[in-house]
């Protein structure tokens, strides 16, 4: 059982942080920043047995698994007495058009990217309330502002991490826990080459999905690197009171804000013309 902490920790104690999805790309460009830093950091990994050699501290967690969190974050709190930070970073991403994956394959996309967020939450905000202090980032992408082809549902599950962390702000700010999302574009990681496919993909999309394999590929060729989304997160994790959304770059952030400053028709012009899409 997770117990709160009882006030006498060290000050001089390094702050701790956990994240989720540690073992390779974003999570673990984090970690490594982190680390650096003198934080005491917590990787998590399925199989973490299979990660060996990194300098910080790797648990077992899957976070579609309830007892696999309450195990993950229970031994948190017998080895260092506290979590100064939660980073949400566990992702799947199901690159599938719309109508082709069936309602197990978009359940599997919701477990980890909304459902495991919201799992790590229920077991951490407990001891940050103890605390009266905290910091959760959950990491979102642009598809949270915006969805484009082929990750509709991808998008979905962003859409939704999104709405929940703006609620959960309201919420927990009174208590001392500081919310805020990081809204990565495009990055140059091995996250599009793990993506799942959609089991009985549709050969109408074919044409369509080749041409946006393309264009990603070219994308990514030009991308920004795994520490760009690394050092915003260090710069929320050391801002006392961070507001809610992130982006990464100056691209990013133009981007995101297409929905404010633009109409919806230019907006969509523009992603057809950055996609090469017709119609």
């Amino acid at each position: 059982m997770t117990t709160a902490p009882t006030g006498d920790e060290r000050v001089d104690d390094p702050r701790g942080v956990l994240i989720t999805g540690a073992s390779m790309g974003l999570g673990r460009a984090m970690a490594e920043l982190l680390a650096a830093d003198g934080w005491r950091v917590f990787g998590t990994s399925r199989h973490p047995e299979a990660h060996p050699d990194h300098a910080w501290e790797m648990l077992a967690l899957d976070v579609t698994d309830d007892e696999s969190v309450r195990a993950c974050v229970a031994e948190v709190m017998e080895r260092a007495g506290r979590i100064d930070a939660l980073v949400n970073n566990a992702g799947y991403g199901l690159s599938a058009f719309a109508e082709e994956p069936t309602v197990e394959e978009v359940r599997a996309q919701f477990e980890t990217n909304y459902l495991g967020v919201h799992r790590m939450c229920r077991a951490v905000l407990p001891i940050m309330r103890a605390q009266g202090r905290g910091h959760i980032v959950n990491i979102s992408s642009l598809s949270g502002l915006f969805g484009t082809p082929p990750s509709a549902h991808y998008a979905a599950s962003k859409h939704a991490l999104e709405g929940y962390s703006d609620a959960m702000k309201y919420e927990v700010a009174p208590l001392g826990v500081q919310v805020a999302v990081v809204e990565p574009g495009i990055t140059r990681s091995n996250f599009r080459e793990n993506a799942v496919r959609p089991a009985e993909p549709l050969a109408v999309y074919d044409e369509l999905r080749e041409h946006l394999g393309t264009m990603g590929r070219m994308a990514e060729e030009r991308a920004a690197r795994e520490e760009t989304v690394a050092r915003t997160v260090r710069r929320v994790l050391n801002t006392p009171r961070p507001r809610l959304r992130y982006t990464c770059t100056r691209l990013d952030w133009i981007a995101a804000h297409m929905r404010c400053w633009v109409p919806e028709g230019f907006t969509r012009w523009v992603v057809r013309r950055v996609l090469g899409l017709r119609g």
